[in-house]
């Protein structure tokens, strides 16, 4: 296990899908993506026969074990020498992103190393809801929609501290201070302030003609007034303005929350067989619900 460059990944990488067929793996960062994430972190990589890993830190916490392995046994006896080697106070996040029957099988690969599920999410595709229905929700929140906008770069530590009330570090993706003021920078962040301080937000990121939303959270005193509609209804007007055609749009649902899966089927989405696992490691052992977030 050594500190790593982006060649030299690059060079595990590409050397191990020369000497093997590879089935399995996480890593779906373009190149200058990668780039950019190995210039910005001390990152850590480590290679067997059958498997490359590039260890990611994130919030001085955890780091994110990204993986490319030529099959499950690779996966396995790799991920065993990685922890057997491993010497860094920081947790170690498994992430698994496949359909299934697939996912699982290669999550319990991550399981039986010691690792402990924190949250299965599943991928929810939204279909347009029909124009009466827009019509009438515009009708609705239009007394909001002076207060929407998108966020400002000052809000991006009042934003991550919504997020952090109101998701899990490490099962809900949660990112650092610079991609949240990155994401604002390129306008994917939409805030509805009340009373000097930001209501309900809408966190998302837009490639092509996709969008892909990641969190969208209403604090806990509003919720009883639907301001995230205005949220929805304000994006809508602003990509009809670009004249801007969004062909399709993604969230993501935690499997255990049944009450949110079926609002989402209500509200004309549906799953689309694609989930996440995102599995911990930690040196304690196993982490329980009372591990420590920063």
């Amino acid at each position: 296990m050594q500190n790593t460059t982006f060649e030299l990944f690059t060079t595990a990488h590409d050397a191990l899908k020369a000497r093997r067929r590879c089935t399995l793996c996480n890593i779906f960062q373009n190149s200058l993506s990668l780039r950019g994430l190995l210039v910005e972190k001390s990152c850590l990589l480590h290679e067997t026969d059958g498997a490359v890993f590039l260890l990611v830190p994130y919030h001085g916490y955890y780091h994110d074990c990204l993986y490319l392995a030529a099959d499950e046994t690779a996966l396995e006896e790799g991920i065993t020498d990685l922890l057997a080697r491993y010497s860094s106070p920081l947790a170690i996040r498994g992430s698994v992103i496949a359909k299934e029957p697939q996912a699982e099988k290669t999550a319990q690969v991550f399981l039986r190393q010691g690792f402990s599920l924190k949250k299965k999410l599943l991928r929810m595709l939204a279909r347009k809801a029909p124009k009466k229905i827009r019509e009438a929700l515009h009708t609705l929140v239009e007394g909001y929609l002076d207060c929407v906008s998108f966020a400002a770069p000052e809000e991006a530590e009042e934003i991550l501290e919504i997020l952090l009330e109101n998701f899990d570090l490490v099962a809900d993706n949660v990112p650092e201070l610079p991609a949240i003021r990155e994401n604002i920078v390129k306008r994917q962040v939409a805030v509805l302030r009340r009373d000097g301080k930001i209501a309900s937000l809408n966190y998302f990121t837009c490639s092509n003609s996709h969008i892909h939303g990641l969190f969208d959270v209403t604090r806990k005193e509003y919720r009883k007034e639907g301001l995230f509609l205005a949220v929805q209804v304000f994006l809508e007007g602003y990509f009809s303005s670009l004249n801007r055609k969004i062909a399709r749009g993604m969230g993501w649902r935690d499997i255990a929350a049944t009450r949110l899966v079926k609002h989402s089927e209500k509200s004309n989405a549906c799953f689309d067989g694609v989930v996440i696992y995102n599995m911990l490691w930690t040196t304690n052992a196993y982490p329980t619900e009372g591990d420590p977030h920063p």
